[in-house]
C-alpha cells in the first residue's frame, strides 16, 4: 500500500513539474511579446503591436487555466512579471491609439498587475514626448506629459500604494521622469517662442 501511495505521489509531482515548466515558458514568451509590442507602438506599427498583444493575452489565459489547478503557481515571480509587462504594453498601446485607458477586466489581468504595469507607463510616455519634440510636435509632447502627470497623481494618492510591493519605487522614479520631461518641454516651448519673436523682428526689419 505504501509503495502505491509513493508511486501516486511521485506521478502527481511529475505532472505538477510539467505544469510549472509550461507556465514558466509561457510567462517568458508573454513578456517577450509584450516588450516587442511596446517597441512596435513606438515605431508606429500599431497593427503589429496588437498582434503581439493578442498572442501574449492567449498565453496568459493558458497560464491562468493551469493556475486554476495549481493555485500556488500564482505566487511565482515570472507569472506576476508577465502580467505586469502585458498590462504596461496594453495600456501604452491603447493610450497611443485612442488616448483612453483600457479596462483591466477586458485585459484579463488582476488589478494588482494592472496598477503595477501602469506605474511603468510614464517612462514609455516620456519616450513618446521626446520623439514628438524631435519632430517639432510640441502639442503631442505636452499631451504625453499631461498623461504622465495624471497617472502619477492618481496613483500617488492611493492609500493602498504601500501594500503594492514595488509601486512606491516606481512612483519615485516617475516623479523624476516627469520633472525632466517638463523641463525639456518647457525649454523647447521657450526656444520656439524666441525663434518666432526673432523671425517677426527680422520680417519687420525687411519691411523698412
Amino acid at each position: 500500500m505504501l509503495k502505491n501511495w509513493v508511486r501516486k505521489g511521485a506521478e502527481e509531482l511529475r505532472i505538477r513539474d510539467k505544469a510549472v515548466d509550461k507556465v514558466m515558458k509561457r510567462a517568458r514568451k508573454a513578456r517577450i511579446l509584450s516588450k516587442q509590442a511596446i517597441m512596435k507602438v513606438h515605431s508606429g506599427e500599431g497593427v503589429e503591436a496588437e498582434h503581439r498583444l493578442e498572442e501574449a493575452s492567449s498565453l496568459i489565459s493558458k497560464i491562468d487555466t493551469i493556475i486554476a489547478k495549481y493555485p500556488e503557481l500564482v505566487r511565482f515571480d515570472q507569472v506576476s512579471a508577465a502580467k505586469e509587462e502585458f498590462s504596461e504594453a496594453s495600456i501604452i498601446a491603447v493610450l497611443t491609439k485612442s488616448g483612453e485607458f483600457p479596462d483591466p477586466a477586458k485585459l484579463g489581468v488582476p488589478m494588482r498587475s494592472y496598477l503595477l504595469g501602469l506605474g511603468d507607463v510614464p517612462g514609455e510616455l516620456r519616450r513618446q514626448a521626446l520623439d514628438a519634440l524631435r519632430r517639432g510636435d510640441i502639442e503631442t509632447a505636452e499631451a504625453r506629459l499631461s498623461t504622465m502627470q495624471e497617472i502619477y497623481l492618481t496613483l500617488v494618492i492611493m492609500e493602498e500604494v504601500p501594500l503594492l510591493k514595488g509601486l512606491r519605487r516606481k512612483l519615485d522614479i516617475t516623479r523624476g521622469v516627469i520633472e525632466r520631461t517638463r523641463s525639456e518641454v518647457t525649454a523647447e516651448v521657450g526656444r520656439r517662442r524666441l525663434e518666432e519673436c526673432m523671425q517677426r523682428f527680422t520680417d519687420r526689419l525687411g519691411q523698412l
